[in-house]
């Protein structure tokens, strides 16, 4: 047997084969168990590993400190680059008076988007769903179990003031033909 780094241990296979099979070892001074949990080797070097034992990996992550040795501006600093990937960043209002980007779905266009806006806003489906007390990403059960609710509360048999639960009751049931139309097709 041939030792490396002391805790690298390569064993030729008595089968005859001269192939050696890497067998790593726990990095905790004096254990002699397989090292098959990997940990990171420090926070500049996050793709780097020590190998442990199930036993000094657990032990190894409960002392993982991340940002150990940074300063309280340092650690702000990364957290904030953290939400770009790390990546280069700039004001959007920059690029947006640079004609040179094709914008095939207008979606930079405000004006057209507020008007997109505004139609959803009028769309009968959609004052079918507020009508119903619903939102926009409701499902099929939803609606139908919304729309029993409903009927139940403003039926004129189970109401004093039958006029106006009528008048609703009737509301009820227009909004529901409309969202059940619109699922159907």
């Amino acid at each position: 047997m041939k030792y490396f780094d002391n805790n690298i241990k390569y064993i030729y296979e008595k089968n005859g084969s001269d192939t050696p099979q890497l067998t790593k070892y726990c990095e905790w001074k004096g254990c002699n168990e397989k090292g098959i949990h990997k940990a990171p080797r420090n926070r500049e070097y996050l793709r780097e590993f020590r190998w442990f034992c199930l036993e000094h990996v657990r032990e190894y992550n409960n002392k993982w400190n991340y940002f150990s040795g940074l300063s309280q501006i340092e650690i702000e600093k990364e957290l904030k680059a953290d939400f770009s990937w790390h990546l280069p960043t700039w004001p959007m209002s920059e690029n947006l008076n640079n004609k040179n980007i094709k914008d095939d779905f207008e979606i930079l266009d405000s004006t057209k988007n507020m008007n997109k806006i505004s139609n959803l806003e009028n769309n009968k489906e959609t004052k079918a769903l507020r009508k119903l007390g619903l939102t926009l990403d409701s499902s099929l059960q939803d609606i139908k179990r919304r729309y029993k609710i409903l009927v139940k509360k403003h039926h004129p048999d189970t109401n004093t003031n039958k006029k106006k639960s009528n008048n609703i009751l009737i509301e009820i049931n227009e909004a529901y033909k409309i969202l059940l139309k619109t699922i159907k097709q």
